[in-house]
């Protein structure tokens, strides 16, 4: 007959869940190439959102220099995720 030697935790789902979490977080870390792609896709949009809401003046310059930003991070995006 088996006899249990230890005596049998009962662990919480708070705990579960914190100990989940914390393996998915540092097993799951985005790639920096990618966190800086998104980031300039994310700063290519933020310029013409600031021009619209009235903080950035409306100027030709500007908005070329949010297209340039979207296009070369969503660019670098696509080559760093392996698409291109």
């Amino acid at each position: 007959m088996a006899v249990r030697t230890h005596p049998y935790k009962f662990f919480t789902a708070s705990y579960v869940a914190r100990q989940k979490s914390a393996i998915f977080v540092l097993k799951h870390k985005p790639r920096r190439c990618m966190v800086f792609s998104v980031g300039m896709i994310l700063a290519g949009l933020g310029i013409p959102f600031l021009m619209a809401i009235g903080l950035l003046p409306i100027t030709l310059v500007l908005g070329f220099i949010g297209l340039v930003l979207t296009a070369t991070g969503g660019l670098m995006a696509l080559i760093f995720y392996g698409e291109i």
